[in-house]
């Protein structure tokens, strides 16, 4: 984090403080928003209104709007002097912090019970003063490239850990099946029958086979213009082909088998990589935060859209039944017509109601321009 980064110019106590203070701010702005969620439509808080509530709780939610409000005012002045040293996640929270103290600064002071000194100088006046005082600060040169420093080795060890948690545990998966599984199930599938799935669909694909066979052959004799096959000749070809297929049918259930041994070896190697790679994972975590929520309003609005369309959407129940086919296959498992028809009639519910409830709990905190972006672009579409 940005604020532990002060430690060795203002001292390990007054970072500690200094990111108390931004986290209690950050509280009580996430607390103003879920007021005006519940209570106010999602619109600012106005004290003259009278909700639908007792007045007694009236009076408590609007003191605890006016503490948190104060808490956020609070923070930005202790903060004032360190806004330019600020990166990462703790520059979505002073934003959201910035965003809400704002909200409240044009209109009629809400907070009519608290009692505040006044400034001798205007709060506008003294931000410049302290621009001026940081850009001919000798250090200032210091902290800039040491800024950039930490953003180059945040990026250099996210993109190493995203390749890790990529390339590991595909590699562990081929390596493993290529050099170890195969070479052992191809070694003790005949004389185990645990190392092969019951052949039941197998089976049914191979008689299926048998038939079209048995029509190819008379087909090709009356093409020809030759008389069909005697019986004994015809048994003769199908025990032949019989054979043919069942080799097949080994060969696909020991096939799936290699797939699953080999994927729990690609799962091992994944596990491992986040056991030992925690730190670097939560550096990955930071940066894609930071990218993500660092796109544009639209750009946030789209991305969403997008997934929920791709997963939940009108078209979803096809994507789903090509995706459980193909896992089925891999597997070697039955691809069963009445599991994909309740999956697909469950699971993309159960993945809407999450969508929206993240929407409604986080992302209308976090960044509730995006939402309004959203409602706009779903109003008209």
């Amino acid at each position: 984090m940005a604020l532990t980064d002060w430690m060795g110019s203002f001292g390990r106590a007054q970072a500690l403080d200094l990111s108390n203070d931004l986290e209690r701010g950050y509280e009580a702005a996430l607390l103003i928003q879920s007021i005006e969620l519940e209570h106010y439509n999602d619109r600012p808080v106005r004290p003259e209104l009278d909700l639908r509530i007792p007045r007694a709780s009236q009076a408590q939610l609007l003191r605890r709007f006016r503490a948190a409000l104060e808490v956020c005012r609070q923070t930005l002045a202790s903060l004032e002097s360190h806004r330019g040293e600020i990166a990462g996640q703790e520059v979505r929270q002073l934003q959201l912090i910035q965003t809400v103290v704002a909200r409240y600064s044009d209109r009629r002071d809400p907070l009519p019970t608290i009692s505040r000194s006044p400034e001798v100088l205007p709060r506008s006046l003294i931000g410049v003063v302290d621009q001026v005082r940081r850009q001919l600060d000798p250090d200032a040169e210091a902290n800039v490239v040491a800024g950039f420093r930490r953003r180059r080795d945040s990026t250099l060890v996210s993109l190493r850990i995203l390749l890790l948690l990529i390339l590991v545990p595909v590699l562990v998966q081929q390596v493993s099946r290529t050099y170890v599984i195969s070479p052992l199930v191809d070694r003790f599938a005949p004389d185990n029958a645990f190392l092969t799935y019951p052949k039941p669909k197998l089976e049914e694909q191979a008689v299926e086979k048998l038939r079209v066979f048995q029509a190819e052959i008379e087909f090709d004799a009356l093409l020809k213009g030759k008389p069909l096959p005697s019986r004994e000749e015809l048994q003769t070809q199908l025990a032949l082909k019989a054979d043919e297929l069942k080799e097949e049918a080994d060969l696909q259930s020991t096939h799936a088998i290699k797939n699953v041994l080999s994927d729990l070896g690609g799962l091992v190697g994944f596990v491992l990589v986040c056991l030992f790679g925690q730190r670097d994972i939560q550096v990955l975590r930071g940066f894609l935060d930071e990218l993500i929520y660092g796109l544009s309003d639209s750009a946030k609005a789209f991305a969403i859209i997008l997934a929920t369309d791709i997963f939940v959407g009108f078209h979803s129940p096809e994507g789903w039944t090509v995706l459980l086919d193909g896992l089925a296959h891999h597997l070697g498992l039955p691809a069963r017509e009445n599991f994909i028809m309740l999956f697909i009639a469950t699971f993309p519910v159960v993945l809407a109601t999450v969508f929206k409830y993240w929407i409604f709990r986080y992302l209308n905190r976090v960044s509730p321009s995006s939402v309004a972006t959203l409602r706009n672009m779903n109003g008209g579409g």
